[in-house]
């Protein structure tokens, strides 16, 4: 054979990494059967680096690549290989490449122990396969379509826990040797994260492994948490509360709770835990959601108290970098609501963290009223909240509201709703949370003396007249609880706010009057089945005082249109008495002062009894 010839085939085999991704050998050479019984790894190296010899080399990447060995061979060629690291420069990253490629995790203990050993002495000695190397470990966490039966809902099975078992060790060992490694990690699993489409258990499977890492490499728990927030939220957004209920209650297949067969009733009740959302998106978060749940109620049940406080504070920078700046989320935020409910000091911090936001000028308008939206939303719906945490954050927002209504009947002001935004925000939180909790609010002439502390009356007369941008869901219902417990007289200004309005009803989707606070309720029922078991125990639901039902503020028979939701649009002023919503929805004999309570926003305030 010629120098030309020879120098050719050197430059073809032995191409520096990492320009091997599209380099290859001849097909001709992956079709031999080769059985180096009588190779050495170290011996072929040299032969390759010395004398040019690369027939020996050819016959080795060839069988590493088809895995020819059994057990044994395995272990020599490993062996041999981390005696040869010295030699392993870039020129042999196709050999490095097919070494880390092959399927180790599915050998022996000893297999396994000497393959970990190579990988180590590899890293140690040549940084430059840092990036490959994690990259082939990470893949491992990406769980295949042959592997579903071994993840149940997201939770693996003994034999997947025992296959990945040695991955997590590797990556302990790396990292305990090499310090800087884990900002490879980080890059390659926020890289490999699978697309949110992709099947159920491939996903659940995924972030199963990242909470694993959390376990073993506690110093980067909010890096790793901080990957799986943005993947969940990715999610979130893409699975919107209309699709989940189309799915769940097609229109076609809407039954009634009358026409329902107690049996089947019966069957199901016994299933609920093998219940799958019809919507694959919906089911995946499901999983995930519930897979997060588990995780939080282990740190925030761990004997040692300052897990659990880590666990919050991880939890509460992610909400404040990731969750409050996103629009359109429905279930993630509930991470956070869930974790509150095992310490009252956590809902305090909580909710004290979110009012810092709002009484921040420096801090966006947008991210005030999101702030604003969140202290109602929970105040309203969480359960385990004290009721002394509710009045004095009523009390909070009382002061400001009327600090700032002192502030502008000082001054000539600019009356549009973009100027004073926070401020008629603030206001719709306070008729909100008093109209949802009146029950609780008015059980004592104790509590009622607190509500008219708040001076109620003032602040619905002020000269910036807040009831005209409210919701009218929730103007409805605080101007009904008000007027059962003579704390503020509402409905003559509802009635000239609604007058100066056009008389049109605004439907689904559908333009929005000019002059309406762009409103959402973060903690609107939770709508996932499995995770939602956990939410169902801490979550309240309105629930109106006998003053309120003889004024006739609810609809106590009103039938719910889906079974298990309450809807996000058609059902906002369910609490109107039967006869206004059908005057209404016919637009027959319609009252001025009525004009105004036929507007939906896309909100579900969630007056229901």
């Amino acid at each position: 054979m010629s120098v030309t010839t020879e120098k050719r085939r050197i430059s073809s085999i032995l191409k520096p990494y990492p320009n091997l991704d599209g380099s290859r050998l001849n097909g001709s050479l992956s079709q031999n059967k080769v059985h180096f019984d009588d190779l050495s790894v170290e011996s072929v190296l040299q032969d390759a680096l010395e004398s040019n010899r690369l027939q020996r080399f050819e016959h080795l990447l060839a069988a590493v690549k088809e895995e020819q060995f059994d057990d044994g061979k395995f272990q020599q060629v490993f062996i041999e290989s981390k005696r040869s690291v010295y030699l392993l420069n870039a020129n042999f990253g196709m050999l490095v490449e097919a070494l880390l490629s092959v399927n180790w995790v599915v050998r022996s203990e000893t297999a396994r122990e000497i393959f970990m050993e190579f990988v180590i002495e590899l890293l140690v000695a040549h940084s430059n396969y840092t990036a490959l190397a994690i990259a082939k470990l990470v893949s491992q966490f990406v769980p295949k379509d042959e592997d579903r039966a071994g993840w149940t809902h997201g939770v693996p099975s003994e034999g997947v826990l025992k296959v990945l078992a040695p991955v997590h060790e590797l990556i302990v060992r790396l990292k305990n040797v090499i310090p800087m490694i884990f900002n490879v990690i980080l890059v390659q699993l926020r890289k490999q994260f699978p697309y949110f489409k992709k099947p159920t258990h491939v996903i659940c499977g995924y972030l199963h492994n990242i909470l694993w890492m959390t376990d073993h490499s506690s110093m980067f728990s909010e890096e790793l948490l901080e990957i799986v927030f943005n993947r969940l939220l990715t999610i979130d957004v893409n699975t919107p509360r209309n699709e989940i209920e189309d799915a769940e209650f097609p229109e076609d297949d809407q039954i009634f709770s009358m026409d329902e067969d107690p049996v089947a009733a019966a069957i199901d009740e016994d299933d609920k835990d093998d219940i799958i959302m019809k919507l694959p998106v919906a089911e995946t978060l499901d999983c995930c959601m519930e897979k997060m749940f588990v995780y939080i109620q282990q740190k925030a049940s761990s004997e040692n108290a300052s897990d659990a406080d880590r666990m919050f504070k991880v939890l509460l920078a992610l909400f404040d970098k990731h969750i409050l700046p996103t629009h359109n989320t429905h279930h993630v935020q509930f991470l956070v609501f869930y974790i509150c409910s095992f310490k009252q000091s956590y809902a305090e911090y909580f909710i004290t963290y979110l009012w810092k936001q709002v009484c921040n000028p420096n801090v966006s308008t947008p991210m005030r009223q999101a702030a604003v939206g969140y202290i109602a939303s929970m105040l309203a719906r969480a359960k385990y909240l004290s009721l002394v945490l509710l009045k004095s954050t009523l009390q909070e927002f009382s002061y400001w509201v009327h600090n700032y209504i002192q502030r502008m009947d000082s001054m000539h002001y600019n009356q549009s709703l973009k100027a004073h935004m926070v401020f008629y925000s603030v206001c719709q939180a306070i008729f909100y949370v008093v109209a949802f909790r009146s029950k609780q609010l008015t059980s004592s002439a104790k509590n009622l003396t607190f509500l008219q502390t708040l001076q109620l009356s003032s602040i619905v007369t002020c000269h910036l007249n807040p009831l005209r941008v409210c919701l009218p869901a929730v103007a409805t219902a605080f101007a009904g609880v008000t007027r059962a417990h003579q704390l503020a007289y509402c409905h003559t200004i509802l009635e000239r706010n609604a007058r100066r309005k056009l008389a049109t009803v605004y439907k689904n989707e559908s333009q929005t009057p000019e002059e309406c606070l762009d409103t959402f309720f973060p903690f609107d029922p939770y709508m996932l089945k499995k995770s939602g078991k956990r939410i169902d125990l801490i979550f309240l639901q309105y629930q109106a005082s006998e003053v309120e039902e003889e004024h006739g503020i609810i609809n106590p028979s009103e039938p719910r249109g889906r079974k298990r939701y309450e809807s996000t649009s058609e059902d906002v002023d369910d609490f109107l008495l039967e006869s206004k919503r059908l005057k209404n929805c016919h637009g027959n004999g319609q009252d001025p002062g009525e004009l105004h309570f036929t507007y939906s926003y896309g909100v579900s305030p969630g007056f229901h009894s």
